[in-house]
């Protein structure tokens, strides 16, 4: 069974068992599964400046009420996944929106509903915090993702143009 644990448990989800994430608990072997994703999807590992920022922003997601951080350990208490979301404000419309920063499972752990519950427990977190909508930003050579998201119940809505 996985467990994951989160800034603030609210219940348990589908067999999943949830439990409290204290400031820098796990901090350093996000770290390690970040630089496995870095390493999986960029081909390139973390320089030590970025694994300081990243860092640092793990600790304001763990610090504010604008951020939730959501890990899986397995039955040994290893780490084996973990998602980022954060709460936003239209400025437009004054509504609170979710999004999704990161999510990601080592591969051995994948298929086995791992990065479903920790979406499931994220939106949890955006509906008790009454965001409007989430959304997610997904490469566009990730198939497996895009179709995880929309198995997720998200639709591809429009495409992000950048110059790089």
């Amino acid at each position: 069974m996985t467990k994951l644990l989160v800034k603030n448990p609210t219940r348990t989800l589908q067999g999943v068992e949830l439990a409290p994430l204290g400031v820098g608990e796990v901090n350093p072997e996000i770290l390690g599964l970040w630089n496995e994703n870095c390493i999986e999807t960029a081909e390139c590992e973390l320089s030590d400046k970025d694994k300081a920022a990243i860092q640092n922003q793990l600790k304001e997601y763990f610090q504010s009420e604008f951020g939730m951080v959501c890990v899986a350990v397995d039955g040994t208490s290893k780490l084996v996944g973990y998602g980022l979301a954060s709460l936003k404000k239209d400025l437009v419309s004054q509504a609170y929106y979710g999004q999704i920063d990161e999510l990601y499972v080592l591969p051995e752990y994948r298929r086995q509903k791992t990065a479903q519950a920790i979406v499931e427990k994220l939106n949890h977190w955006f509906q008790y915090k009454d965001a409007s909508f989430v959304y997610v930003f997904v490469d566009l050579d990730n198939k497996l993702a895009q179709n995880f998201w929309e198995s997720s119940g998200l639709s591809k809505e429009f495409y992000l143009m950048s110059n790089n």
